[in-house]
């Protein structure tokens, strides 16, 4: 092992996972072309990476038992025991689902547990997904109301099962491709631009070879492939997935796991006790993913992230929020006061931020930009409480126009109607004045 703890030669580059977390209890080693599952030969063949998390990889597989391709999720051995994932993406199963009655969430096809050096991993075998918004990728799908309404629609659904996602950001909303069952395993190798690799070497001659791979392998962009090789496959309309839900839990009253949304979506229930009162864990649940999702919004429409992400310090997340909100709760009011900060809490201030992003959506070419704001001022709002549930923003005015399920099946059937298991909303605790009453 080197001097500063790595256990690998070369550097670790934003566009691989960590190469340090190959090693017991860490990722699975997978190579492209790997065979695994149950079944002689084993059922998957490994093409291509689609993507990894601080957790995960996750890869583009070829199916050989039902001829379709597929995407296999290998969790790291020592998050296998404790993740909920596997519970949750069954109790989201929809069956028979049919156009028109889709739950706009990623459908879970089967699932087994792989032994490597570095332990057991829990393999995820779902659709395949295209993201809406990749950094740097070519592919940038328009996202139109219509697919604003598909993503409420799949968080009513989620929320309708008891079950809070706890990490909706950009990454993890995209939008399935059927027609890519068509596709054999040869066609990708042979039209798609060969994946970068590094070479991983440990240091030491000890290392087990066998818990890691022989190379770091880059991601196949699937929406730029399919866009030049088969651009059909990736027609309108589209048809939205919520995906990822490595950080979601069943709200039944026990504590939920730590947050993994990055800190700009975090919603301020979970914000404001890390940095104000230190606290790492604090409660959270389906009202904190309406949160998440306002601010996705304005990044999935083009605008970029609402917060500004230079030179960021956690620390005055609670400031941006007051300055897009309005209101400084009592709780919060000693924090904000004892920092200064070049964020003007003065009257009107939160009024020209909107106006602000209103002038920004209408030159992006957002369908309706004050509608949009409206919408996401619902959203965003500091207190649980007073936040609207995803059933109750499929009603919003912004949608009037928007084909949506309700009228085709009835608010009765089962992808739209609210069960108990939603947490009902506390009565609030603090008093919020508009900023309009606060002094400079």
């Amino acid at each position: 092992m080197s001097d500063d703890g790595r256990r690998f030669a070369g550097p670790d580059f934003d566009e691989y996972e960590p190469s340090k977390s190959y090693t017991l209890g860490g990722l699975c080693p997978v190579k492209l072309g790997d065979s695994v599952g149950p079944g002689t030969p084993p059922r998957y063949r490994i093409l291509f990476k689609l993507g990894f998390g601080s957790f995960s990889t996750v890869w583009l597989a070829r199916d050989g038992v039902e001829r379709r391709n597929v995407a296999l999720k290998f969790v790291q051995a020592k998050s296998t025991a404790r993740s909920q994932e596997l519970n949750v993406l069954e109790r989201l199963r929809a069956p028979n689902s049919t156009a028109g009655q889709e739950p706009y969430v990623i459908q879970l096809l089967d699932s087994f547990e792989h032994t490597s050096a570095n332990g057991v991993h829990q393999v995820l075998i779902t659709e395949p997904v295209v993201p809406l918004l990749a950094p740097d990728s070519c592919f940038e799908p328009k996202v139109t109301k219509d697919v604003l309404r598909q993503i409420i629609e799949g968080l009513a659904y989620i929320h309708s099962h008891g079950i809070a996602h706890g990490d909706l950001y950009p990454a993890n909303f995209g939008f399935a491709v059927p027609g890519i069952h068509r596709l054999e395993d040869v066609d990708f190798w042979e039209q798609a631009t060969y994946p970068q690799i590094w070479p991983v070497i440990p240091f030491s001659p000890l290392c087990d070879p066998h818990s890691y791979p022989p190379y770091l392998c880059g991601k196949l962009d699937l929406g730029e492939f399919l866009s030049d090789c088969a651009p059909d496959i990736v027609g309108h309309p589209l048809s939205v997935r919520i995906f990822d839900f490595g950080g979601a839990y069943v709200v039944d009253g026990s504590a939920p796991p730590r947050p993994v949304t990055p800190p700009f979506y975090l919603a301020p229930e979970i914000v404001f006790p890390q940095v104000a009162l230190n606290k790492e864990d604090p409660p959270w649940d389906q009202w904190s993913d309406i949160w998440s999702l306002g601010v996705a919004f304005h990044d999935l429409v083009g605008a970029g992230g609402i917060f500004p992400k230079t030179f960021f310090d956690n620390r005055k997340l609670p400031h941006h929020m007051v300055h897009i909100c309005g209101e400084v709760p009592d709780a919060w009011r000693d924090y904000i006061d004892s920092r200064p900060w070049p964020l003007d809490v003065a009257p009107g201030m939160t009024e020209k931020f909107w106006e602000r992003r209103k002038a920004y959506f209408a030159q992006l070419g957002v369908e309706d930009p004050a509608g949009l704001v409206r919408l996401m001022r619902r959203m965003l709002v500091l207190d649980p409480a007073k936040r609207p549930s995803a059933q109750e923003l499929l009603d919003d005015p912004y949608f009037s126009d928007s084909a949506s399920l309700r009228n085709i099946v009835g608010s009765t059937h089962p992808l739209h109607c609210f069960p108990p298991a939603f947490p009902a909303k506390a009565d609030s605790q603090t008093t919020c004045p508009n900023l309009s009453t606060l002094e400079n």
